[in-house]
């Protein structure tokens, strides 16, 4: 099996995974349809909203559009243009085309997670452009807890930390780069070994064994999974979070929960990543620093200068209280639930 790669289902689910279309809740997903069609019969409701993934979960949409009843699709995260269903056989991936199609036309309004996603369905579809909208998931304060930020002058070395899978979605390239990188920068300095800490929480065991076997767990660190609230804190005494990026050309469009929670945190994120949507927003709202995952130079530069500027007493640049603001949920969510007003409203005449 392939580093990064998901165990083999057993056959039973492999074959279900492979027939049942777009996803395995398409079962529970037609009764909600179902459900949703009685109460659109009646007019019992002014509005539906779905969210996906799941994608089967846009069949609720479907049905009520078509009895009448105004619907806002929400995208978390792209459907056929997702970085993790690439490897869908081309059968497939023309069906769900054509029922993403479905979605994109029908829905009175469609929500993305990010412009890198909006951007290619404007591509597919003639007059999206009106009728969509970028809406930033954001951080939720109450998730990471409060505590008081401690002063980066605190820490004799610089403290980087990552959080969550190393290996799924597609990641496992980025890490094994990483590693690289990191082993080389030790070796062109040692003492990068007892000024530097890295710790990966909640890693798998394969990528835990990647690093003993690179002989960097003496400053690389793979801990347990820990709580939001712990996750927080760990965020706070950090100096920065890391953020690696799924491989292939689409991998810089997702806008990872990682970003939201180091502005959250109010720490900067590096992220390796290709060019997108991601390192646009870094870029534009100053929320940290992007670098090529293939380029160990670039990640090895752009640690060095953390590393200056840490040992050197000088505090790394945050996200501002404003560009905080603008990425929370309570300035987030409002977005949304105004689309959900005007949608309704259109259709009550209110």
């Amino acid at each position: 099996m392939r580093r990064g790669q998901r165990p083999a289902p057993g056959r039973g689910r492999g074959r279900l995974e492979r027939w049942l279309i777009p996803d395995l809740h398409v079962g529970w997903s037609a009764l909600a349809a179902a459900a949703a069609s009685s109460l659109a019969l009646v007019r019992a409701v002014d509005v539906v909203y779905t969210t996906a993934p799941p994608y089967s979960a846009l069949a609720a949409g479907l049905a009520s559009r078509a009895l009448g009843v105004p619907w806002v699709a929400d995208f978390r995260d792209a459907w056929t243009e997702n970085h993790a269903r690439t490897h869908l056989p081309l059968w497939r991936r023309r069906v769900e085309e054509r029922l993403e199609g479905a979605v994109l036309r029908r829905a009175d309004r469609v929500v993305f997670a990010s412009d890198g996603a909006r951007d290619r369905a404007l591509r597919r579809v003639p007059g999206l452009a009106e009728r969509s909208e970028t809406v930033f998931t954001g951080f939720a304060p109450e998730e990471l807890g409060r505590c008081a930020i401690p002063s980066p002058t605190q820490s004799p070395r610089l403290e980087l930390l990552h959080a969550g899978s190393a290996l799924l979605d597609r990641k496992a390239a980025t890490f094994e780069r990483c590693l690289g990188a990191l082993a080389e920068w030790a070796r062109q300095d040692p003492s990068v070994r007892s000024t530097v800490r890295l710790r990966f929480v909640g890693l798998e065991a394969e990528a835990a064994a990647q690093i003993r076997q690179g002989g960097l767990h003496d400053w690389v660190h793979a801990e347990a999974a820990v709580s939001r609230e712990a996750l927080g804190r760990l965020l706070r005494g950090a100096h920065a979070s890391l953020y690696l990026a799924p491989e292939g050309e689409r991998g810089g469009d997702p806008i990872p929960g990682k970003l939201f929670d180091a502005v959250g945190a109010a720490r900067p994120l590096v992220a390796l990543a290709p060019p997108g949507a991601l390192s646009r927003l870094v870029h534009e709202r100053g929320l940290g620093w992007v670098v090529d995952p293939e380029s160990a130079q670039q990640l090895i530069g752009c640690l060095e200068g953390l590393r200056g500027r840490v040992l050197g007493g000088q505090p790394l640049p945050g996200p501002g209280a404003e560009i905080r603001a603008s990425l929370c949920t309570t300035a987030t969510m409002p977005r949304l639930v105004s689309t959900l007003q005007r949608v309704a409203g259109r259709s009550t005449g209110r």
